[in-house]
């Protein structure tokens, strides 16, 4: 009885355990939990990765310059009067935009030109009055042909005189208006100042001739010709608004000041670029045309560069040879490569030839 009963007892103890061991196979953690997270198959691991086609183009090897709006070459007007002048008012301030007919500035004679022109009156009334006597002489027989003439002369050069103050505006108050749409770049005087003759009053530049002048290294200028296009951006505005424009000029010489070559480069008169603003300009120096990939897809390897593609769920290592690159894309050679192959772009560190993964297309 008691052989029986312990018997039974080990066949029941038996049954827990195998049921116990049983039930915990199947509900205990995952390969994959108790891993950390990594796939594995009885294969070996599978690594997630993000793949991208091989595309057919071109990429652009592009370097990015800094400079300022500058007024184009012919743009800038002065505006001076030929006469010693005193500024009665100012109308504008720097960094204005003016419209045709908009009120400059107003002026008035000085006191030196207001009695340059009495003298040029008086000299006129009086070349007058000599002229006539001589002619009465000479109809009385009591004067010479040369007599006259000199008398005639006189009278002449005078009134040349006088009408050519009154002309340059010497004569009264005026005021200067803008012939054509502009931006007032510079105010060089004050009211109430005497300017001399031809000094310049204000600067205006056309507000459809602008121009960016950039600094490019001395090294890589020679890469850059002229018409090449320039995309140009605001170094502190907001957004991501670009113009394009075209190189006009290269410099022959660096800039004592920043050791830089300048080149200037025009774009279309629609641009609101501002005088004085800062911007950043993109160069393409070279350019290639052949396979595509985003720049993560390719790896340094020693001495040489691999780049990972995915064929049914599984790694292929390739070696290839970068032809050019830029921050974004680099333009590869393989000869086992083709356009439309998938090549991995993220998580490629972790791969090696042959290696499962689990594909996720980029966007």
């Amino acid at each position: 009885m008691n052989r029986k009963f312990f018997s039974l007892l080990i066949i029941l103890l038996l049954a827990i355990l195998a049921g116990g061991y049983w039930w915990f196979s199947r509900t205990g953690p995952t390969e994959e939990q108790a891993d950390g997270g990594k796939t594995e198959t009885a294969q070996g691991p599978v690594a997630p990765v993000k793949i991208a086609p091989i595309k057919q183009g071109a990429v652009a090897d592009e370097i990015t310059v800094y400079g300022t709006i500058v007024p184009a070459a012919g743009a800038m007007r002065t505006v001076s009067v030929p006469f010693e002048s005193s500024v009665r008012q100012i109308l504008v301030t720097e960094g204005q935009r003016v419209s045709p007919r908009d009120p400059l500035l107003e002026l008035e004679p000085s006191p030196d030109t207001s009695l340059q022109m009495q003298q040029a009156r008086n000299e006129y009334e009086s070349a007058q009055k000599a002229a006539e006597y001589m002619r009465q002489r000479f109809e009385l027989k009591l004067a010479t042909n040369d007599q006259l003439l000199q008398t005639t002369q006189a009278l002449e050069q005078a009134q040349a005189k006088l009408e050519s103050m009154r002309r340059r505006g010497s004569e009264a108050r005026q005021t200067i208006y803008a012939h054509a749409a502009s931006l007032i770049s510079k105010v060089g005087v004050q009211e109430g100042a005497i300017v001399p003759a031809g000094n310049s009053l204000l600067e205006l530049v056309a507000q459809s001739r602008l121009e960016a002048r950039l600094g490019v290294e001395p090294e890589i200028v020679r890469k850059v010709k002229q018409g090449e296009a320039v995309v140009l951006t605001r170094v502190n505005g907001s957004g991501s608004e670009t113009i394009t424009g075209r190189i006009r000029k290269i410099s022959r010489a660096a800039d004592a000041a920043t050791r830089l070559v300048q080149i200037f480069v025009e774009f279309y008169s629609s641009a609101n670029f501002l005088l004085g603003e800062y911007v950043a300009g993109k160069i393409a120096v070279a350019s290639a045309e052949g396979l595509v990939v985003p720049r993560s897809a390719v790896l340094p390897e020693e001495d040489h560069y691999v780049l990972f593609t995915v064929e049914s769920n599984r790694a292929k290592e390739h070696n290839v040879r970068i032809a050019l690159q830029n921050d974004r894309e680099s333009e590869i050679i393989s000869p086992d490569l083709h356009p439309g192959d998938l090549a991995v772009i993220l998580g490629n560190y972790e791969l090696k030839d042959g290696m499962a993964v689990s594909v996720e297309k980029s966007q």
